[in-house]
């Protein structure tokens, strides 16, 4: 079965990210295979063609802000057991799983299944069929679907971390896994290098005294350049 990676990219930035992220992966796995999508503006919505578009069996969706840090193989024989996996819990910079996010008001409050799209796995299934179809419902149809699902702190905006979470209380389903896996560092604030240092090493990266490790979604899009040293 052929398995791979696709990520979505928009605009010159993103792409260098998208390339980036494709050099870490082919530089620390095994499971290797990467497809970039240079995509519209909307790249939300594209994201919702992702089943079309992968050209693997098995597929991880991964945003284009992240990186590579160790290998991972091992992850995706406990993958092929679902036909859909969505992260539901990530880690800080300290490698200490985050706890009641303040950026995740609008899932707590109204108790909205957590999703992390940034990590999302599929296989050819009808569910996975069903669940990007109707993403791009939700996306296309925002105010419409976050009223009745979000309506304490709505987002106003589209997100597809909060339109993977009504997707997943509409079906009914549970893509998430009680492994501790998949899983990835988020940087929150995007702001954080106003907090924290960055030290890059080839085959090592630091924020404050944190080796990182796994994958990192380093969100600050300016930093790409200085992540490149490491690999």
């Amino acid at each position: 079965m052929s398995k791979g990676y696709i990520i979505f990219a928009h605009g010159e930035k993103f792409i260098r990210m998208a390339k980036l992220l494709k050099h870490s992966i082919e530089s620390t796995q095994t499971i290797n295979n990467v497809t970039i999508v240079e995509c519209g503006p909307n790249v939300m919505l594209e994201r919702t063609r992702a089943y079309e578009l992968s050209p693997y069996e098995e597929t991880v969706m991964l945003d284009a802000d992240m990186v590579f840090l160790e290998n991972i193989d091992h992850w995706w024989d406990h993958f092929t057991k679902f036909p859909l996996l969505i992260t539901d819990k990530v880690k800080t910079y300290r490698n200490e799983w985050f706890i009641n996010s303040p950026y995740r008001i609008t899932f707590t409050s109204n108790d909205l299944p957590s999703c992390y799209s940034a990590f999302t796995y599929f296989n050819r299934n009808t569910t996975s069929i069903e669940f990007f179809k109707l993403l791009n419902n939700i996306i296309s149809n925002w105010d419409e679907w976050t009223w009745r699902y979000t309506p304490v702190n709505r987002q106003a905006t589209p997100s597809i971390d909060i339109a993977m979470g009504i997707a997943v209380a509409y079906m009914g389903i549970t893509p998430f896994t009680p492994l501790d896996y998949p899983t990835f560092t988020h940087s929150k604030p995007e702001n954080w290098r106003k907090f924290l240092s960055l030290n890059v090493d080839p085959n090592q990266i630091k924020i404050g005294n944190y080796v990182q490790t796994g994958i990192l979604h380093y969100v600050d899009k300016d930093i790409v350049d200085e992540l490149s040293k490491a690999f």
